[in-house]
């Protein structure tokens, strides 16, 4: 974060804070009491009202009539951008947390003090479940780099750290498209080491560069690698009415061709999420049955079987 973007931040917080310590600013803003230090001097210097108390129970704060909106927001819109802020919070966008959390608090500022409690108390209650994975973190300014050569259209230098084989590759990578699922980051492009189509998780890159070589690939429609090439089925089924209701909106079952029998429903589904076609079958044995391709069906038996010896 800049330090013109954390002065700022230190008057929207003193203002929805009403008084905090050096301490207590340093760990928000992730930086050394000296830093929050010369930040208050700056301010101050800029004739920024901030109060200074000493002491037991001291610290900063701010007068509160020097800090007015400029824009009008509604209560309802108000609560519509933090919404959408914490939403944001779920993707969690390396290195951002704390210009969330400024986001939020300048939006908060524009209510009133009974307003704030209320809005609050209404996002409270409201939450996101897209996580899956849960990165422990990712390298400092990871994004910086792949936003600069999406714009100069450059490619990357990647070190990159293999868990299977718990060894690092330096490898030239020429992105394409940056991509959120399940609760992690991910880069698509082409891999110019294994001179194909790969994806990488953000918080496995151990560092990363722009070169100045253009990238040659960024609106090329790339193939897939070879192990991707038979990923693509079509997985024949006999499936329960009343389960199929339960799960029809499930991203995998979107373009399945339906039959209605008597009492049960054939479905014909075309896709490369193979692994969502076996939770499906091993979990709903009574509900549905795998007719076909006939290779999956045998897996599914060694599998099944595999499992009745073990437990």
């Amino acid at each position: 974060m800049k330090k013109t973007e954390r002065q700022n931040g230190i008057v929207h917080l003193l203002r929805a804070r009403k008084k905090m310590t050096a301490n207590e600013l340093a760990a928000y803003f992730e930086v050394s009491k000296r830093t929050i230090y010369r930040d208050i001097d700056a301010l101050s210097q800029l004739r920024v009202p901030i109060i200074s108390h000493e002491g037991l129970g001291g610290g900063y704060e701010i007068d509160s009539s020097y800090f007015f909106p400029s824009i009008k927001l509604s209560e309802r819109e108000i609560l519509m951008l933090l919404m959408v802020l914490k939403a944001g919070e779920e993707l969690r966008v390396p290195n951002m947390t704390t210009d969330y959390n400024l986001l939020s608090g300048k939006l908060i500022n524009v209510l009133s003090e009974d307003e704030k409690k209320q809005a609050l108390e209404v996002i409270s209650r409201i939450e996101f479940d897209l996580i899956r994975i849960m990165p422990k973190g990712y390298v400092e300014d990871v994004l910086e780099p792949i936003l600069e050569a999406f714009w100069r259209s450059c490619d990357l230098q990647i070190s990159y750290y293999h868990p299977e084989r718990n060894t690092t590759e330096l490898r030239q990578f020429s992105p394409i498209k940056l991509l959120f699922g399940e609760g992690g980051w991910y880069l698509n492009g082409y891999c110019h080491l294994r001179q194909e189509k790969r994806t990488f998780r953000l918080d496995r890159i151990i560092s990363i560069t722009c070169l100045k070589e253009e990238n040659r690939y960024r609106d090329s429609q790339l193939p897939a690698p070879q192990k991707d090439k038979f990923k693509l089925d079509t997985y024949e089924l006999i499936l329960d009415p009343a389960l199929y209701r339960i799960i029809k909106e499930d991203f995998y079952l979107q373009d399945a061709e339906i039959k209605y029998l008597k009492d049960t429903l054939h479905l014909m589904i075309r896709t490369e999420h193979k692994d969502e076609i076996s939770k499906l079958v091993l979990c709903h044995l009574e509900q549905v049955t795998l007719l076909k391709p006939d290779y999956f069906v045998e897996e599914i038996k060694v599998l099944a079987k595999k499992i009745y010896e073990k437990y």
